[in-house]
């Protein structure tokens, strides 16, 4: 098992009511288990703000891993070690 640290902005701090969490996750596990070990810690709520209803992925999500943008490495299966740091900032926009 690894611990990483995360940190959420913008609505999911609001919907996990909090700015920070440690999570404990498998070895080998990905970006995609992280946020789904997060969601299953904080509920429906951060649920709502993270993942689009219809895939069920982040996709109105940016997502820093050490400060690097999941995109510029292997996206949501991008493997997380001891003592990562993932940065979850939901964008949301009015109409």
């Amino acid at each position: 098992m690894v611990e990483i640290a995360i940190k959420m902005l913008g609505v999911a701090k609001d919907a996990a009511g909090r700015v920070r969490e440690t999570i404990t996750i498998p070895e080998c596990a990905d970006v995609y288990e992280a946020i789904r070990t997060l969601i299953d810690i904080h509920g429906q709520p951060l649920k709502d703000v993270l993942l689009d209803p219809v895939t069920e992925t982040p996709l109105a999500t940016l997502i820093l891993l050490n400060g690097i943008e999941i995109g510029n490495l292997q996206g949501l299966e991008t493997p997380l070690y001891h003592n990562d740091t993932l940065v979850l900032l939901s964008v949301t926009h009015g109409g």
